[in-house]
């Protein structure tokens, strides 16, 4: 017998779980989110990233980083199997109204497997009043709580 999937997000990790969610080795952020500042697009290397260690200006980082706020660290519901380097997509909040999850182009069907779908059709049932979007390259999609609407072709 399989396990249902959870109706809501909740905090039922144990102390041992939340108390390990770091970054660790994963600077999957660092490719794949745009950093403008840096002139760096999205799914491009920064320059700046030692891959595995982290940001080599971190002191002195632009402010879009220093603004990003990573979804799987932010969400104490969020497993070990939601976190960046492991599921190959980046959660984060643009603006209060949307969701955003960019999938690393490199792996574009990541953000369709069981773990991460699962996830966003989670977010969008629990947060009615936000928009959850998926972005692979220049394509997207709106997640909705039983469906998903392609935005571009």
């Amino acid at each position: 017998m399989t396990e249902a999937a959870p109706t809501q997000p909740t905090s039922a990790k144990s102390s041992a779980d939340t108390a390990v969610k770091s970054c660790g080795s994963c600077t999957e952020c660092c490719r794949i989110v745009a950093v403008p500042e840096l002139y760096k697009n999205a799914g491009t290397p920064c320059p700046q990233c030692n891959v595995g260690s982290g940001c080599t200006i971190y002191a002195e980082r632009p402010q879009s980083c220093r603004d990003f706020d990573c979804g799987w660290l932010s969400a104490d519901y969020m497993g070990p199997e939601l976190r960046t380097d492991r599921c190959h997509v980046v959660l984060l909040l643009p603006d209060r109204d949307t969701i955003l999850a960019c999938c690393d182009a490199e792996v574009p069907e990541a953000w369709r497997a069981p773990a991460v779908i699962g996830m966003l059709h989670l977010l969008a049932r629990n947060f009615a009043d936000r928009i959850v979007l998926v972005k692979v390259a220049n394509r997207m999609w709106r997640v909705l709580e039983d469906a998903i609407l392609p935005i571009t072709s």
